[in-house]
């Protein structure tokens, strides 16, 4: 059946290769869940994703769009990283290709066909389609108290061993996942995509209904996960949009009056979160301090063994944890990055941050900082299984489009006025 499926999206992707891989950017947050092969970590995406790297060649002219693309030098970064490893330490060739094809590839085969206004467009309302779907089902979680979808297709073994169905109640509501991984992916997930709403909003002056609520939602929902690591990062993120709106003298009481009333209403929640990151290890159940930093304490023998260019793919989970159980979820980005590719592999994924500033910062200014400081707050305190630093390059690739193309026009109609 799978097989069927994915010869299926390449017979289409022959026919139409640009809306194929705009379709495919907003579906790789589901489809990574699906194993190709029972039981192994190859996914429907990577073979998906394996096809378009294929067709490119054939379905566009890509050479151009190589010096325009503006994660190119941080993409040969972590491929120079990722061969290191595999020379020097434990090679994992087929698994590496694949990760090295979907994470840094696909992003960059998404940049071949967004060309025009008509090709973001396009882009912009599947991410609304596919969010508006994530965020009403989120709701009727939070009706129902529980994830049907999710534990279905656990009970169906369907999904890889990652998926879980989080039932737990935090800060007094249950941790809302929708069709994700985990709490945490969905939470960053929505977040990210609520403030490329926030400059959308902005930007395009054809705005409806739909889209400020879709906004609302993303920007809403994040709260409902139970997770601190989330609430940090969206905060970070949002810190920007909040300067912009209280600063200023206009509409000073309503501003004052919905501050005053957030508080009134919301007091005791946030207490209560505020708490949470105080006294970690009582306030709420999951990762404390203390476990953290023993996570950091477990890694130290097996970074120090390959400091340099790290163990080999995957070697947190195959090796480290069979060893050392109190590795536990490796609850931070840096924990397998520097086990798995060492001081090569952190550093390339430093330079990754570093390239999303230099994307943003022509439009943002010195605020474009807050977005991939948000990215590595999140993953610095949790693990987001499921997303991927090649979902930021494409909202960072939409904003700069949309800057581009809808920038120039409304630039273009104020001087027409």
């Amino acid at each position: 059946m799978i097989s069927y499926l994915v010869g299926a999206y390449l017979a289409f992707a022959l026919v139409n290769f640009r809306v194929a891989v705009l379709l495919m950017a907003p579906l790789s947050l589901l489809l990574h869940m699906f194993p190709a092969i029972d039981r192994q970590v190859t996914s429907i995406l990577d073979l998906c994703c394996l096809g378009l790297t294929v067709l490119l060649p054939i379905k566009s002219s890509f050479i151009p769009k190589i010096k325009t693309y503006p994660f190119v030098i941080p993409s040969i970064v972590v491929a120079l990283s990722f061969v290191i490893t595999n020379l020097f330490a434990e090679s994992h060739w087929p698994s590496t290709v694949f990760t090295l094809n979907t994470i840094y590839v696909f992003p960059f085969v998404v940049w071949c066909v967004l060309d025009d206004e008509k090709d973001l467009n396009l882009l912009v309302r599947l991410f609304m389609i596919y969010f508006g779907f994530c965020t009403i089902y989120a709701l009727i979680e939070l009706a129902l108290g529980d994830n049907l979808i999710i534990e279905s297709i656990r009970q169906m073994d369907i999904v890889n061993a990652n998926v879980w169905n989080y039932t737990e109640i935090r800060f007094g509501f249950k941790r809302l996942q929708s069709i994700f991984d985990t709490p945490m992916s969905m939470g960053l997930a929505m977040g990210t995509f609520g403030y490329l709403l926030i400059d959308y909003w902005k930007l395009n002056r054809n705005n409806n209904f739909f889209i400020g609520i879709l906004m609302a939602l993303c920007l809403a929902l994040p709260w409902l996960t139970g997770s601190r690591s989330v609430f940090a990062a969206v905060l970070v993120m949002l810190m920007p949009a909040l300067y912009d709106y209280l600063k200023g003298n206009r509409f000073a009481l309503l501003k004052i009056g919905l501050i005053g009333g957030g508080i009134f209403l919301l007091g005791g929640w946030v207490m209560a979160l505020v708490d949470s990151f105080i006294h970690s290890d009582t306030a709420v159940t999951g990762s404390s301090l203390d476990m953290r930093l023993m996570q950091y304490l477990v890694i130290l023998p097996f970074f120090f063994n390959s400091p340099i260019w790290g163990n080999g793919y995957g070697f947190t989970w195959t090796f480290v944890k069979e060893v050392d159980a109190d590795i536990l979820g490796a609850e931070s980005i840096w924990l397998q990055l520097l086990v798995d590719y060492g001081a090569v592999g952190a550093i390339a994924y430093i330079a990754c941050l570093i390239y999303m500033v230099k994307c943003l910062k022509p439009y943002f200014g010195k605020k474009a900082c807050f977005f991939p400081l948000a990215i590595a707050v999140g993953y610095t305190l949790s693990t987001f299984l499921g997303l991927e630093i090649n979902y930021f390059f494409i909202i960072c690739m939409i904003i700069k489009k949309m800057h581009e193309i809808y920038g120039d026009a409304n630039t273009e109609s104020s001087q027409d006025a």
